[in-house]
C-alpha cells in the first residue's frame, strides 16, 4: 500500500510539472482539457482547479484514456471495473464546476 501511495505522489509531481510547463508555454492545450477545465485556472480558485486538472490527468494516465474530446473517455462498465467506474463518476461530478 505504501509503494502505491509513493507511486501516486510521484505521478502527481510529474503531472504538475508538465502541466505547469504547458500552461506557461505557447503550446495549445488539448481540446478535452480546455472543454473540461478551461484554458487556465480562475484567479480565486487556482489551487482547486489545479487539483482537479491533476486528478483528470492522473485518471487519463492510469486508465490509458486517449480520447481527444472527452476528458475521461467513455464510461467504464461498473460491473467489470467498479473502482474505475466510481472514480469516473466522482471526476465527472467534479468537472461540472469547471466546464
Amino acid at each position: 500500500m505504501e509503494a502505491g501511495q509513493r507511486a501516486r505522489t510521484q505521478l502527481r509531481l510529474r503531472l504538475r510539472s508538465r502541466l505547469s510547463d504547458a500552461l506557461t508555454g505557447t503550446d495549445l492545450l488539448p481540446v478535452w482539457f480546455t472543454t473540461a477545465l478551461g484554458p487556465m485556472a480562475p484567479p480565486r480558485r487556482a489551487e482547486e482547479w489545479l487539483e482537479a486538472a491533476l486528478d483528470v490527468l492522473a485518471y487519463r494516465v492510469t486508465y490509458q484514456v486517449t480520447d481527444p474530446v472527452l476528458p475521461l473517455g467513455s464510461a467504464p462498465d461498473a460491473s467489470s471495473a467498479p473502482r474505475r467506474a466510481a472514480r469516473f463518476n466522482e471526476l465527472k461530478r467534479d468537472l461540472r464546476d469547471w466546464g
